[in-house]
């Protein structure tokens, strides 16, 4: 042991720390380290610094072992395990326990390597390449390589492309194996946003060939052991992950609960111990109830309703001009988020984004200005067909609140509250009018590029111009900062004032865990800490 000169836990040298965790870690009682510490020099009320010191240390050192239940919000027979086609936090996070990506997100929204080692752009970003880890194995056994990541990415690629990132891949001319453990992205344009797209969770890699999703290998840290969409998904612990940090439980089972109150009292009763979206209203009984905590990660993800620009009754200027001057705003951000978002102003690039436009002025509640427009719709008494569900906090009261101010100004909502159990594949995307609930993403370029270009696969509002598509491309490649700050302020401003969405929020992730639950993580992504928790996550009582 150092000569010790009335020393804290944290003043102790690596070794020295170590030696007196492990000792904790075996049992030593107070007495027995601080004899320790006193037979090396300290005094007894340093020593019973270091044991304190030392007991924190312990607490708070990942155990392994144990099993997790976790609920998110919705599943339904959409849910999948194949990345290129997933929709859903609840996809998100199985996606997290399966697979790697090449890189993935920080809580800063900067990127590192996974399975890349690597990343090295040209001078201009119009290539990438992407030195691979070696070493790494798929959960068959048989070893990663760089045919898997070609097979991957070629599938985000071409006109029949079935992937939800087609639209973010159609930079990317083509993806080509230097060796083995080396790959190189050739872009049609310059793009400095391409490791932030591999970052998402549809960009995971799967095996060479791999068509069959039931129950796919991966490089990740849990192992599918079963998975019945819908149902539940159940994985294992991967004892030949390729990292040191984690895994760390046995088992992770996942499955959906809608109903948020079932949800709630699952979570109380400890039948799971972590849930995703808890509702606003809820957060003090969860403070107060001595066995459960508040997970919360402030974010730009945003509610909103889409409104298709394709139909007659949605796709009305006038409507949707009155719609969003029906929205009360602070009233949503106070009352339904009890203060965990901020005011949003229908485009979906809020403040938590580098690019955001603070220039554009927010939208008011205006009945005068809202009933001028709606006369001037010509719709009359026609019923307003809207439809909503817990798809996330503040979507159906949001739907209650804009039927309310809407009945003020003659205006006839036609508001339907459904289940969420598969919301996303008979709801979204083919009602004119529907709530939705979007994640952050990394970049303000891949949000409005999922959302927003004319030929994205998730173009909700269906809304097309030819004038943002190609700002949206040619920014990719701009450098000067005041440019680039102009750009996407126009590209904001063109939502704002000619798309078809009301966004009245921009919202904190709120999950809530039990006590012993630990390893959390707060990437501003997704629910569940970005969906980034699964390898860290470790009990307290393990």
């Amino acid at each position: 042991m150092r000569k010790l000169n009335e020393p804290s836990f944290e003043g102790l040298s690596d070794k020295d720390r170590a030696t007196v965790v492990e000792m904790v870690k075996k049992g030593a009682n107070r007495r027995e380290v601080m004899a320790w510490m006193m037979a090396a020099g300290a005094t007894a009320a340093a020593a019973g610094s270091v044991f304190g010191g030392a007991k924190e240390a312990w607490a708070n050192t990942p155990k392994k072992g144990g099993r997790m239940v976790i609920s998110s919000d919705q599943h339904g027979p959409a849910d999948t395990l194949d990345p290129a086609a997933m929709t859903a936090s609840i996809d998100y996070i199985r996606s997290r326990m399966v697979y790697n990506g090449l890189v993935r997100m920080q809580q800063d929204l900067s990127y590192e390597p996974e399975l890349a080692e690597e990343i090295l752009p040209n001078a201009d970003a119009s290539e990438w390449t992407f030195k691979l880890k070696k070493g790494v194995e798929w959960h068959n056994g048989k070893s990663f390589n760089a045919d898997d990541v070609i097979y991957t990415m070629n599938r985000h690629l071409g006109e029949d492309s079935k992937s939800v990132l087609k639209s973010l891949y159609e930079g990317v001319e083509s993806w080509q194996k230097v060796n083995d453990h080396e790959v190189k992205a050739v872009l049609k344009t310059p793009n400095a946003d391409l490791p932030a797209i591999l970052g998402l969770f549809q960009s995971k890699i799967i095996p060479d060939g791999q068509t069959d999703f039931s129950a796919p290998p991966g490089t990740g840290p849990f192992k599918v052991s079963e998975f019945k969409p819908g149902v539940r998904c159940v994985v294992q612990r991967n004892e030949n992950y390729h990292e040191d940090d984690g895994p760390y439980l046995d088992e992770i089972e996942s499955f959906g609960i809608g109903d948020s109150t079932a949800r709630i009292n699952a979570l109380k009763a400890g039948d799971i111990d972590i849930m995703a979206n808890l509702p606003p209203k809820s957060i003090e009984d969860i403070e107060q109830n001595g066995d459960t905590e508040v997970w919360s990660t402030p974010s730009s993800a945003y509610i909103t309703f889409a409104c298709r620009q394709d139909q007659a009754i949605s796709g009305n200027r006038d409507l949707v001009r009155a719609l969003q001057l029906l929205m009360n705003r602070e009233r949503v951000v106070k009352g339904v988020f009890k203060g965990q978002a901020s005011v949003g102003n229908d485009h979906p690039i809020g403040p938590a984004y580098f690019d955001h436009c603070a220039d554009i002025p927010v939208r008011e509640l205006d009945p005068d200005q809202a009933k001028f427009h709606f006369e001037k719709s010509g719709l009359g008494q026609t019923p307003i067909p809207i439809v909503t569900a817990e798809v996330a906090p503040g979507c159906v009261e949001m739907g209650t609140f804009l039927q309310r101010e809407a009945s003020k100004i003659g205006m006839n909502i036609d508001l339907k509250k459904v289940t969420t159990d598969g919301y996303w594949s008979a709801v979204w995307l083919n009602e004119p009018i529907c709530a939705v609930s979007w994640n952050m993403r990394p970049t303000a370029n891949i949000m409005m590029t999922l959302a927003y270009a004319s030929d994205a696969n998730w173009n909700e509002t269906y809304w097309k111009n030819e004038q943002f598509d190609k700002l949206l491309v040619d920014v990719r490649s701009v450098t000067d900062p005041a440019t680039r700050k102009q750009m996407y302020c126009d590209l904001q401003t063109l939502i704002w004032e000619h798309g078809g969405s009301i966004t009245p929020a921009y919202r904190n992730y709120v999950d809530a865990v039990r006590s012993h639950v630990k390893g959390l993580t707060h990437v501003p992504l997704n629910a569940f800490g970005g969906a980034e928790c699964p390898q860290y996550l470790w009990r307290s009582d393990a």
